[in-house]
């Protein structure tokens, strides 16, 4: 029998990572924040940069718009193909979004429609290099003629690089996430980093007089792991769409025991009453253990790319010198849906980045001035994207396996 595929159950951990969370599982409030310490010192060495730690990417992003002591109608542009929780942090600080179309080769900024939006208002822009792809850096740079602040989003692409130089290294700061599906993890966390040492010094200060990351948090979150590993045995245990293992992950989920990464509210566009936060010195462990890894890991994905790759008879990325880590391998599907369900039945779970426009409900995109028409490409894209796992979970036999069942529905 198949063994099952996931794409986004804890997939970056290993037995070392899973002892750390069970050593610490009913311990955590014991740990002090020289770990945060320790890994902000790690992760500002790796880019040379001074770096910053909170509980997330968007709670790194809030802090640092509001540090930048911007005027109330500046703009910040963001990618229409993309998560709400960035925009969310845009509009928490009081700013507007504009939502830039992206291209349908590699998912990043459509540099005409880039040009067609940026105006005197524009203070800020956001550069995601989708999936790993890095974006055209010397064009974003010389569009933005040094009047527009750089904010590179490294949830896809750490570790990842440009003309031989770091992502994350091109911009006037940058975030990382270090959530439950991205390139490390530590369940929950993020990190700023600010090339200013006095807007650095400015957001330090700011920073200690935060809240602490909730407790509870920081508990559901190493907890999650644990039940994951007794759910996912079982996951397809049963009959049809009723398994038990499904049944579990749903009744833990209703007890609030596997803990949101995204929280009911923000699908509002709410500020949970915790963001932004420290992040947790028990979940910072994870951290540097993840980073320790981090070269390895995405040398795998790269490799487990190249299968598809191959199988598939899509062309990668070829540039010397520019690293594509392939955080996930997105593919265009008219079949899309017909795939989608034939892998669940082969017990494969794929990815749906981005199904929707910035992944959020209508009701959302209305509320963050999401204009429907306004980026065709991504709107095109998001009914037709799926995303193929690349993680260390996944083997070269896994890689063919997933293939064959893909080429069905090319």
């Amino acid at each position: 029998m198949s063994k099952p595929i996931f794409i986004a159950t804890h997939p970056n951990f290993e037995k070392d990572d899973k002892a750390i969370v069970s050593k610490n599982l009913f311990s955590y409030k014991k740990n002090k924040y020289d770990s945060v310490i320790e890994f902000e010192n790690i992760v500002g060495e790796y880019f040379y940069t001074n770096a910053i730690a909170f509980d997330s990417a968007r709670s790194s992003l809030y802090v640092l718009l509001k540090n930048l002591d911007l005027p109330k109608n500046s703009e910040v542009i963001l990618p229409a193909f993309s998560c709400m929780v960035v925009a969310n942090a845009v509009k928490w600080v009081g700013l507007k979004t504009v939502f830039v179309d992206c291209n349908k080769e590699n998912y990043n900024y459509d540099l005409e429609d880039l040009v067609k939006k940026i105006s005197s208002k524009t203070k800020v822009i956001l550069i995601q290099h989708t999936f790993g792809h890095p974006e055209d850096m010397e064009k974003i740079e010389e569009l933005c003629k040094d009047q527009i602040f750089i904010i590179e989003d490294l949830a896809h692409s750490l570790g990842g690089s440009y003309n031989g130089k770091k992502l994350g290294t091109f911009g006037d700061a940058a975030i990382l996430t270090f959530g439950i599906e991205k390139v490390i993890s530590s369940i929950r966390g993020g990190m700023l980093l600010v090339k200013d040492n006095k807007l650095s010094e400015k957001i330090r200060n700011y920073s200690l007089n935060i809240k602490d990351f909730p407790n509870n948090q920081t508990f559901t979150s190493l907890l999650g792991v644990n039940l994951w590993k007794i759910f996912t045995p079982i996951y397809y245990f049963g009959i049809g769409k009723v398994t038990l293992g499904k049944m579990m992950v749903f009744i833990a989920h209703k007890l609030g025991l596997m803990g949101n990464m995204i929280e009911d509210c923000e699908y509002d566009t709410c500020q949970p009453s915790w963001l932004p936060s420290k992040m947790s010195p028990t979940l910072a462990i994870l951290g540097i253990n993840q980073f320790k890894k981090l070269e390895r890991l995405n040398d795998h994905r790269i490799n487990i790319s190249k299968i598809y790759s191959k199988e598939l008879e899509i062309v990668l990325d070829s540039k010397v010198g520019t690293k594509n880590i392939y955080i996930r391998f997105p593919l265009i599907l008219e079949r899309r849906d017909e795939l989608l369900k034939a892998a669940k039945a082969n017990k494969i779970v794929l990815g749906d980045w981005y199904k929707n426009i910035l992944y959020a409900p209508v009701k959302t995109l209305e509320i963050l001035g999401y204009i429907k028409g306004s980026c065709p490409n991504a709107e095109y894209l998001s009914k037709r994207i799926v995303n193929l796992p690349t993680h260390i979970k996944v083997n070269e036999d896994d890689a063919i396996r997933i293939s064959n069942l893909v080429k069905k529905y090319l």
